[in-house]
């Protein structure tokens, strides 16, 4: 199976509402031997502003965010790109936080299946906690800096590289950032590859189930860097009867015989208080889970140990009544959080909100793509089922045709645009020209900026005509 190791470098960090301007990525073989490569970046879509403070850590040249390829080609390219290299693992570095929900928001708002690195044979996994749980278990293969100032380590991709005797020509380049990534993965892959082909057997939700049936423990790895660095000793429980993919484990640091006969609430509270007693993990967000046999060599734990843990183990595999009280509390919780979740009145949002599309529009989302009339793309826009899809569709259009639209179509998108853009509400979640310009000034004002004074320039320059552009969409000016 191939790999595919991607990075985005994007206009803010919120997932829905921000815009990749740069994907890269690398197709490599089995044995991690090159195959292919893009690196892809693109303009703005309407009504995007970006954060400032994102914009001087890549150093996006503004002409790119004004002049090159749609985001929508972009997208398309990528999505193509990618179906040709798979199946494959994709890998990226905290990826499951931030890089994969990004694509997923990017394929989804361009007419593209959200899913695909996890669909269709293709895998999904996140270096930065392949890393977290090699250290844990052996912290010479990856040297882990230690900054000056907090004392603590690092899990930055640019300073792990640099520790590791890395070239990383550029951070924050995606392409740079993609290479960086390959050679942390192949001093795993090369020193541990043993540890390295455990992480593989788990990175799907079924490759994990399997897994699971093949020991009466396990071991946790940690999943954040500011945490303590070790393994969680854990006994399996029951997966979520609503949400098959949340599995619940027990934390074995604790007796069994002091929580079996907890009733709902307590469980819950077990659940989510900050000392947790039970676990929760997403199948379909790989976490790094190893067995006990796997485990048994790595000295982390002492015999005696070990020994109470498998029989703490068996212990809960007789408690039927607390299993069935952990279902019960799952469920609950799982229904209560649908039930509470209030959809996103925006677009962006919506992507997990109104299930998938039917199988209509699925054609006629193929109907469109491979349209070359814009005029029959408008027809067919106005045909889905899903508001969504038409949305989409309209944007799309708008972008790249829009003189399909009448002048009153054409006056209300604009306006759809420019209200975003000027919207004053404090707890919107994309960058509204306001925030951008508050951000910028804030930027001034700190010494440490003092060598981007240029730069500062520019992005004041740019926000200072998108101010202008977006103007005229409320001036009811409807030339394109």
């Amino acid at each position: 199976m191939n790999y595919v190791f991607y990075d985005f470098e994007t206009t803010g960090l919120d997932t829905k509402f921000s815009q990749p301007i740069q994907i890269a990525a690398v197709c490599l073989d089995s044995n991690f031997n090159e195959l292919d490569r893009m690196d892809e970046k693109c303009k703005l879509k309407d009504g995007i502003i970006p954060h400032p403070s994102a914009m001087l850590v890549t150093k996006v040249p503004i002409n790119l965010l004004k002049n090159g390829q749609s985001f929508y080609d972009m997208m398309d390219y990528v999505y193509d790109k990618f179906k040709s290299w798979g199946p494959a693992i994709f890998i990226g570095y905290n990826s499951m936080r931030f890089d994969e929900e990004i694509l997923r928001s990017s394929f989804f708002q361009s007419l593209h299946d959200p899913y695909l690195t996890n669909t269709n044979k293709n895998l999904r996994t996140d270096l930065f906690k392949i890393i977290l749980g090699l250290v844990a278990l052996d912290n010479t293969i990856i040297k882990i800096p230690i900054t000056e100032k907090t004392k603590k380590p690092s899990f930055k991709l640019e300073l792990i590289a640099n520790e590791n005797g890395i070239e990383h020509i550029k951070a924050h380049d995606a392409l740079s950032d993609v290479y960086a990534t390959i050679d942390v993965a192949k001093i795993i892959r090369e020193k541990a590859p043993d540890y390295w082909d455990e992480c593989m057997k788990t990175i799907s939700p079924r490759g994990l189930i399997e897994y699971i049936d093949t020991n009466d423990f396990f071991y946790a790895a940690p999943e954040h860097g500011a945490a303590n660095i070790t393994y969680k000793p854990i006994s399996f429980l029951t997966s979520n009867p609503n949400n098959h993919k949340e599995l619940a484990f027990f934390d074995l640091n604790n007796d069994p015989k002091t929580y079996h006969e907890a009733g709902i609430s307590k469980i819950t509270s077990m659940i989510e208080s900050r000392q947790k007693v039970i676990r929760l993990y997403q199948a379909n967000k790989s976490p790094i889970i190893l067995s006990s046999d796997f485990m048994s060599s790595s000295g982390i734990f002492k015999d005696d140990e070990i020994h109470k843990f498998k029989e703490k183990s068996e212990e809960l595999s007789i408690y039927d009544d607390f299993i069935e009280k952990v279902n019960f509390a799952l469920v609950e919780r799982y229904d209560d959080f649908q039930i509470t979740r209030e959809p996103s009145e925006f677009l962006e949002g919506q992507i997990y909100n109104a299930g998938f599309y039917s199988s209509i529009d699925k054609e006629k989302i193929n109907l469109f793509k491979n349209c070359d009339n814009p005029k029959e793309k408008y027809i067919i826009s106005k045909e889905f089922q899903d508001r969504r899809l038409r949305e989409i569709s309209y944007r799309v259009l708008f972008s790249e045709s829009p003189n399909v639209f009448s002048d009153q179509e054409l006056l209300d998108r604009k306006r759809f645009i420019a209200d975003k853009v000027f919207c004053t509400e404090e707890k919107v979640k994309w960058c509204t020209l306001e925030r951008a310009k508050n951000e910028i000034q804030s930027i001034k004002e700190k010494d440490s900026n003092k060598d981007q004074v240029s730069y500062i320039k520019e992005i004041e320059n740019y926000l200072q005509a998108e101010e202008k552009r977006y103007e005229s969409y409320l001036s009811g000016d409807i030339s394109v």
